[in-house]
């Protein structure tokens, strides 16, 4: 019986089990099938795809600088060195970031011991547990709210890639991109449904339909709104920690996502297709 979750994060972006852990984890929960999908980096998946013990699916989620919330799951079986060379910049680019947000909490008082690790990407979430760690806040909710939000006085915006260079560009590299967790986006069913159609037109090819965020019924309105449109569907927790108050449990979709076994059939065969012609288009 195949039990997937294709949305995990280890240490090598924001989460706190290191990749080994991770799939350690994962097989102790009774996973079969798993992607790292850390942010803007393979750093993860590249730790343990020799000694992973698990059906390990190559993976990254890349944030768009569209609108709040879109990021895109990428999955794929080939090296894609430009997709590679494109996702290191966006890292050093993080880490530049990084580096400014701490740069302004020092002036507000607040420093913090800064050391990042060559090749792990560097994001708020990091830069709150430090500030829990130094005594300065409570909660990670707390760090936002009061110094590293959106609105907040130690906030630097980000550099993304739009949806509309990334979509191509992972399509070019023979990777499959599928939407993350729709419900994040916080616009309405009518609107989401239009940004699906324009977002197919430059290569988007499935949605997360199983995602702690799809509460209230929104799993099977999601999971509808793919299929009529032959795009594939996809499921995962969006783990970062255990006691996650704000992300799910490793599986925890699966007592939703009945069809989990089939759609990850079809994901498989998705990659290997567009694997194909990606080494083709060479």
């Amino acid at each position: 019986m195949i039990r997937p979750d294709l949305h995990l994060h280890s240490t090598a972006s924001d989460g706190t089990l290191s990749p080994a852990e991770l799939v350690k984890a994962a097989g102790e929960a009774g996973l079969t099938v798993i992607s790292l999908t850390d942010h803007d980096t393979f750093a993860g998946y590249d730790a343990v795809k020799e000694t992973a013990g698990i059906e390990l699916i190559p993976g990254i989620e890349l944030s768009m600088g569209d609108m709040d919330g879109l990021h895109i799951l990428c999955y794929g079986l080939t090296r894609a060195e430009s997709l590679r060379q494109r996702v290191t910049d966006l890292a050093e680019k993080r880490l530049r970031r990084a580096e400014r947000m701490c740069e302004k909490l020092e002036a507000l008082g607040l420093p913090l011991d800064f050391d990042p690790v060559p090749g792990m990407t560097i994001g708020r979430m990091q830069i709150a547990r430090a500030m829990i760690e130094k005594g300065y806040v409570r909660t990670v909710a707390e760090a936002f709210a009061r110094y590293i939000g959106n609105d907040g006085p130690a906030y630097v915006a980000s550099e993304r890639m739009s949806i509309a260079e990334a979509l191509p560009l992972i399509r070019r590299c023979g990777f499959v991109p599928v939407l993350a967790h729709p419900c994040e986006l916080k616009v309405s069913e009518a609107l989401l449904s239009q940004l699906l159609d324009r977002w197919m037109e430059m290569g988007l090819m499935g949605v997360e339909a199983y995602h702690p965020s799809s509460a209230g019924g929104a799993f099977r309105v999601l999971e509808r709104m793919a299929r009529e449109r032959g795009l594939l569907v996809t499921g995962g927790s969006d783990f970062h920690e255990r006691n996650d108050t704000k992300h799910g449990t490793m599986g925890c979709m699966l007592k939703n996502w009945h069809s989990a076994g089939e759609d990850v059939e079809r994901l498989k065969a998705a990659m290997s297709a567009s694997a194909g012609e990606q080494i083709g288009g060479q």
